[in-house]
């Protein structure tokens, strides 16, 4: 088997007020646009998301892993949270000579505080869990080759993962913001106080 268990904490500044933030950021589906290696695989609301993280490492071996996720927020102490989404089925796991495909989970915490000009500091927190077959080609190479690997997506692709997050939602705050109304967080706050009972857990196989 192939371990991944990768953890990494930042902190960045972001260009508005919290409640603006907390808007941008709670909508899964374009939160997950921004993640580096992560594709968006079926989206069942805006808050529950299936992805799939894929790298190609050492050149030759191609790794696939699912998770399900649910986003929630807690406007009060301005904290948005990723977990597991509960109830779905793991994809299962398999490998091929080049490739492995399993199911991980992927957690993240962010604690929005106000900044002193009108932003935002984030202190984020991600982490990233995974057990996978190893592929055929790699079974009969030394553990060092796995370790390396396992250490490769643990730690550097977790901070890939992370910075490229950070950078590519900053990036693209400006355009979206352009297009909403003055009312935004208005509007968004009246739509969690109103919002229905969450919809069943989609299953998959």
């Amino acid at each position: 088997m192939i371990t991944l268990n990768g953890t990494v904490q930042r902190q960045f500044y972001f260009p508005a007020d919290p409640l603006t933030s907390i808007v941008y950021f709670s909508d899964l589906t374009r939160a997950a646009f921004h993640l580096p290696h992560i594709t968006l695989v079926e989206t069942y609301t805006d808050t529950r998301v299936r992805i799939r993280y894929q790298t190609v490492e050492i050149g030759a071996y191609t790794i696939n892993i699912y998770c399900d996720l649910e986003l929630t927020v807690d406007v009060v102490n301005k904290v948005i949270r990723i977990d597991p989404l509960a109830g779905c089925t793991p994809v299962k796991g398999d490998a091929t000579l080049n490739a492995t495909t399993g199911y991980g989970f992927y957690t993240s915490t962010a604690r929005l505080t106000p900044a002193e000009d009108d932003g935002t500091n984030i202190d984020y927190r991600f982490q990233f869990q995974s057990k996978l077959q190893r592929p055929r080609g790699l079974r009969m190479m030394p553990r060092r080759i796995v370790d390396r690997i396992a250490q490769s997506i643990s730690l550097g692709r977790v901070e890939e993962i992370a910075d490229g997050f950070m950078e590519s939602a900053t990036e693209a705050f400006p355009d979206w913001l352009a297009k909403q109304k003055r009312s935004l967080t208005a509007d968004w706050l009246a739509a969690q106080n109103g919002a229905a009972a969450p919809a069943e857990t989609p299953k998959h196989g």
